[in-house]
């Protein structure tokens, strides 16, 4: 292959290099505001159970003297910690999602470092050929 050849080449695919790596660096950021987001999901589901504790031990507080009213107390009690489920399985899942949302960020960085050099080495590539073709010409007498 001829050098003008080549050199088209390695330029064409230096510019799709840089195309794959600006759409690699979209799909990171892209990613890490996904992380970020259910960051603060779990982060509001660890609230909501801090929330539910205080509240809870507000009922406990209000334990009534009058015996007549320990079965609405004891009610309100087993109502109030039946909810404790939900917000664990909510909790459970965010942390999930964060943590897969995690992994997706490392992959893309992944995905974007791969590009980068591959990137790297084309425009190198193209700098060597016209380095080639610069000493080729010689100088001019």
């Amino acid at each position: 292959m001829t050098d003008a050849k080549q050199m088209r080449l390695w330029s064409l695919l230096a510019k799709v290099r840089r195309l794959r790596v600006e759409r690699k660096r979209r799909r990171l950021n892209e990613v890490r505001l996904e992380a970020q987001r259910a960051t603060a999901e779990s982060v509001r589901q660890r609230e909501a159970i801090g929330q539910h504790e205080a509240r809870r031990t507000e009922i406990l507080a209000a334990y009534p003297t009058a015996n007549r009213a320990a079965p609405l107390w004891r009610m309100a009690l087993h109502r109030h910690d039946s909810s404790r489920f939900a917000l664990e399985e909510a909790l459970r899942s965010a942390l999930h999602t964060e943590r897969l949302a995690e992994a997706r960020v490392a992959a893309a960085s992944r995905a974007l470092r791969r590009e980068m050099l591959g990137e790297e080495d084309a425009c190198t590539r193209v700098r060597r050929i016209k380095a080639a073709q610069h000493q080729d010409e010689g100088p001019d007498d």
